[in-house]
C-alpha cells in the first residue's frame, strides 16, 4: 500500500511548526502520485489567508509547495511513501 501525506506549517512567528493535515491509503504508486500532485495543486492550507501565488516543487518523494500570501510565505509538504512491514 502506498500513502499520500500532507504536512503543513501552522502557528505564527517563532511558534511555526509541522504537523500531518491529512493522509489516505492507495493500491499502486503511479495512483499515490498522481493524487499528490493533484493535492500539491489544489490543497488550501489555512494560512496563508490571501493567498497570491503557488509554486509547486518535485522532489523525490512527492512536492514541496510554497504558497505566497500578501505578507508572507506558507509551505506545505505532500510526501508520498509506501507502508513498510505488515
Amino acid at each position: 500500500m502506498w500513502w499520500v501525506v500532507i504536512e503543513e506549517q501552522g502557528g505564527a512567528g517563532d511558534g511555526r511548526g509541522w504537523g500531518v493535515a491529512d493522509a489516505a491509503g492507495y493500491p499502486d504508486r503511479d495512483t499515490a502520485f498522481d493524487e499528490a500532485y493533484l493535492l500539491a495543486k489544489q490543497h488550501r492550507p489555512p494560512r496563508p489567508s490571501s493567498p497570491q501565488k503557488r509554486v509547486v516543487l518535485r522532489v523525490s518523494d512527492g512536492y514541496l509547495v510554497l504558497v505566497k500570501g500578501r505578507t508572507d510565505v506558507w509551505q506545505f509538504r505532500v510526501t508520498v511513501g509506501e507502508q513498510a512491514g505488515g
